[in-house]
């Protein structure tokens, strides 16, 4: 498989092209998932108040990164750990854990209106 281009803007995708994309957005998506697990366990056990403003603060900042790098790929981040690829009349809809590019929403519609594409 080639190298991935970065792109820095949305663009329009085929489902081909959202199903070939997927892997990296799985990987980027995994890392920062369990990175932000990792610190909400912590905060879940932390009672110090500076503390918790710290690990709130690093859980937004993972979460915005997330975000940038999502974007830097021609996607756009709509949520916590949800993608959608644009395909021009609307978003193939890809949810973290999911294992494939499987629905698609028309723009008025957004997640909840997702359907499972054929």
């Amino acid at each position: 498989m080639g190298e991935l281009v970065e792109i820095n803007q949305k663009r329009n995708f085929t489902l081909a092209e959202a199903k070939q994309l997927l892997p990296v957005i799985q990987r980027i998506t995994k890392g920062a998932h369990e990175e932000v697990m990792q610190l909400t366990t912590q905060l879940s056990w932390t009672e110090n108040p500076e503390r918790k403003a710290e690990l709130e603060e690093r859980v937004q900042a993972l979460f915005e990164q997330w975000q940038r790098k999502v974007r830097k790929l021609g996607c756009e981040a709509k949520g916590m750990w949800l993608v959608d690829f644009d395909s021009g009349d609307g978003y193939y809809c890809w949810h973290f854990p999911e294992s494939e590019v499987g629905y698609f929403h028309g723009y008025a519609e957004g997640f909840r209106g997702r359907k499972k594409v054929h």
